[in-house]
């Protein structure tokens, strides 16, 4: 069983159009009286040790997905697995299997844990953070700068700020215990989200780097997850952000939320495109597809400033709400005029914030 989860775990982290034959492989080794396995596509690689009972060290590469196949049809108790040059047998109590390998050797390594270089921290707070900015990063391998999440570390807490040129998220960790040092890393949002799932059942993990070889790795027991960084110039996110804004507006964000999925019906239909048009006391939301058809949705609006409409990507909206720390509040929007950069946030809440960029209508 323990193998099993192994494997399943592991295999996400395998290549699905490997470059090289050993990418589709699994590395399968000794550690400290452990069995050690691996997995990297180049970008993202995961090591997970699984207690066992090691008899002779040794070290081989096979194919991920026939072992993991083979080893879920064998029934529960205790699994052999020995080395013969090449040849991995794995014996079972009703069923073997011989498993043709690559020299361990030319599986791509991880980088070494430098202690010099280790921060620890709360899982709970990081997690968060990563859900709700994460969805914000570009999924356009023709920007990789955008594809990954600004993570900026300062004496006191972090940030974290993903873009993909057409809204951005942002999110502000207050620490308890002060870090050394400033840092600034830009960690895929891919290998970022990774480390959300498999934390967010401990209390904290362990966080090292080596920007020689430009590599982040997490660590929780049993278990090291180890990312690429990525390079190039993340853009100057402050400025795209208004310092100030002359029209403010409060809603609720279940309501909001509520009445942005009823016109996402007819948005799916209109380019994904819906029209906020901000009144002194109520919002009204609407979508209209000439082929489809068109809706409305209203709900209770208090505004500080000059009644204006605005057009956005449904999507973008959606993906701010339905990520929000709190399950209901006050959403505060920010802005100044029909095409000017949206500031969306929740009242009472100064670390999350997130902007989006409106659409331009034709009339």
């Amino acid at each position: 069983e323990d193998l099993q989860k192994g494997f399943n775990l592991s295999q996400r982290f395998v290549s699905s159009r490997p470059q090289l034959p050993i990418l589709a492989n699994f590395l399968l080794e000794t550690d400290n009286g452990k069995l050690k396995l691996s997995a990297t596509d180049l970008n993202l690689g995961i090591s997970v040790w699984i207690d066992g009972k090691v008899e002779e060290e040794g070290k081989i590469s096979v194919p991920a997905r026939e072992i993991t196949e083979f080893i879920s049809y064998l029934p529960s108790g205790e699994v052999e697995l020995n080395t013969n040059k090449q040849i991995l047998k794995v014996l079972s109590v009703r069923a073997e299997a011989d498993f043709a390998g690559i020299k361990a050797d030319e599986f791509p390594q991880n980088a070494e844990i430098e202690k010099k270089n280790l921060l620890v921290l709360p899982t709970a707070e990081l997690t968060a953070a990563v859900n709700q900015v994460s969805f914000a990063a570009a999924n356009d391998e023709s920007r990789p700068v955008l594809e990954g999440i600004l993570w900026q570390l300062a004496v006191d807490g972090y940030q974290l700020v993903a873009t993909d040129g057409y809204r951005l998220a942002r999110k502000k960790v207050s620490l308890k215990q002060p870090t050394e040092k400033a840092l600034s890393f830009l960690v895929p949002a891919r290998s970022f989200s990774e480390v959300a799932k498999l934390a967010h059942s401990f209390e904290e993990l362990k966080v090292s780097w080596d920007k020689k070889q430009n590599q982040i790795s997490f660590l929780l027991p049993n278990l090291q997850l180890t990312s690429r960084l990525l390079g190039g110039e993340f853009p100057e996110y402050q400025k795209i952000i208004p310092s100030e804004t002359k029209i403010k507006a409060f809603a609720d964000s279940q309501e909001l939320l509520a009445s942005v999925r009823a016109v996402s019906v007819f948005a799916r239909q209109a380019a994904n495109v819906i029209v906020l048009d901000f009144q002194a006391d109520q919002l009204n939301i609407q979508a209209n597809a000439p082929q489809v058809g068109k809706n409305k949705a209203t709900l209770p609006l208090r505004l500080d400033g000059n009644p204006l409409a605005v057009a956005f990507n449904y999507r973008f909206l959606l993906d701010f709400l339905n990520n929000l720390p709190v399950a209901d509040g006050e959403i505060v929007i920010q802005m100044n005029n029909p095409l000017s950069p949206v500031i969306f946030s929740l009242k009472g809440d100064n670390s999350l914030l997130h902007l989006i960029m409106p659409v331009r209508l034709d009339h």
